[in-house]
């Protein structure tokens, strides 16, 4: 009887070579992704804060007409990295005036319109060129139409774009839009300010 013999075969695994250029591919494409990873989740942190202010604006207004309160919203002022970024940070102080029972237990969301202003932290900013009154009508009450600058801290780098939200005087009609202009900008932008700088100009939202 004949036996045939087999060789062990064995599997030595990859080179160095060829794990040595599955490193570099690695590097090169992550090199590549994690910079627009980070732009995109920048950008989108700055979108989202202006969606969300737009609305609640929107819902001051709601407020004041629903409930016959006159809603004065001042800005409030942070420094430079001022705040931890743990969500109790506001940028508006909302003082309304009712002509209705704060203390009607029929009418609980009379008077917490506060607790639904979006937060702010250290990766954004806002400027806003002039504090405004909403009338129990839902009209606004301001010097100049209102315009809102909404940016990412890294706005020397990487976003570059400059969100803005405009409210027309007296109609109350809010906008969103693209910041045309970026000159006025400096290194440490405060979170939050109120500013007087004619670079604030309606004309300068371009509505998307």
């Amino acid at each position: 009887m004949k036996f045939s013999s087999s060789k062990s075969k064995f599997n030595y695994g990859y080179s160095l070579l060829e794990l040595l250029i599955s490193i570099t591919i690695i590097s090169i494409t992550s090199s590549l992704i994690f910079p627009l990873s980070l732009t995109w989740l920048r950008r989108e942190k700055v979108n989202a804060y202006t969606r969300e202010l737009s609305a609640f604006l929107r819902l001051i207004r709601l407020e004041a007409r629903r409930w016959g309160a006159s809603c004065f919203i001042n800005t409030n002022y942070y420094d430079y990295l001022a705040i931890p970024n743990d969500k109790k940070y506001i940028g508006y102080d909302i003082d309304c005036k009712y002509s209705t029972d704060l203390n009607d237990s029929s009418k609980p969301s009379v008077g917490r319109i506060q607790e639904l202003a979006p937060s702010l932290d250290n990766s954004l900013f806002q400027v806003v060129n002039n504090n405004f009154q909403i009338t129990p009508n839902g009209r606004v009450s301001a010097k100049k139409p209102i315009v809102i600058v909404i940016g990412s801290r890294y706005h020397k780098t990487r976003p570059r774009t400059l969100n803005c939200i405009t409210i027309n005087i007296p109609t109350g009609q809010i906008k969103k839009g693209i910041f045309s202009s970026n000159y006025w900008l400096s290194d440490n932008m405060p979170v939050s300010s109120l500013s007087n700088d004619s670079a604030l100009e309606q004309s300068k939202c371009e509505i998307k």
